[in-house]
């Protein structure tokens, strides 16, 4: 065998081992990232008093959990019904704030009296891993810490909310 025809396959070699690589790291990475039909990705965040919450936290009850920010008009509309959903369901709500102060999202709870907790994703790891591209976004999680829907967007009806509440009520 020449030595050409030797680099050749060696090269060959690190191609497809490139290949696998890559292909296993993707596979991997996407493992991290929220699925419906798979586990929800766990994490643990700081909510407005300074006490660390952590997503299973909320394991053995349905959550639904919604990504806002103080600067997005259609949160600032969707927040108010989310609140009132929360308080006439008994449905666990988790408003996870992306980006916003700790200072910004607290005037923002105080103005609209919302009653849910709230935590900081101030460094936006939490909206990477449920991938939100835009806000708000809500997931509404089971009691097995399953994800069950995902809609992107603002919910402008009550019913619509506590329909979605209703499929993760836990009795």
């Amino acid at each position: 065998m020449t030595s050409r025809r030797l680099l050749q396959y060696a090269l060959l070699l690190v191609v497809i081992a490139g290949a696998v690589y890559a292909a296993a790291s993707f596979w991997a990475e996407s493992r991290k990232y929220a699925v419906v039909g798979e586990a929800a990705p766990s994490f643990t965040l700081t909510d407005l008093q300074g006490n660390e919450v952590r997503l299973a936290d909320y394991k053995g009850k349905g959550v639904l959990l919604n990504f806002w920010a103080s600067w997005c008009n259609p949160c600032v509309n969707e927040l108010p019904l989310l609140n009132e959903a929360y308080k006439l369901s008994g449905v666990e709500l988790l408003a996870v704030n992306v980006g916003d102060s700790q200072e910004t999202a607290q005037k923002f709870a105080e103005r609209y009296e919302l009653s849910f907790p709230i935590v900081l994703d101030s460094k936006l790891k939490i909206k990477e891993r449920y991938r939100a591209a835009g806000l708000p976004l809500t997931v509404l999680i089971d009691e097995e810490g399953t994800l069950l829907e995902r809609h992107e967007g603002a919910l402008t009806e009550m019913a619509d909310i506590l329909q979605m509440m209703e499929r993760i009520k836990h009795d």
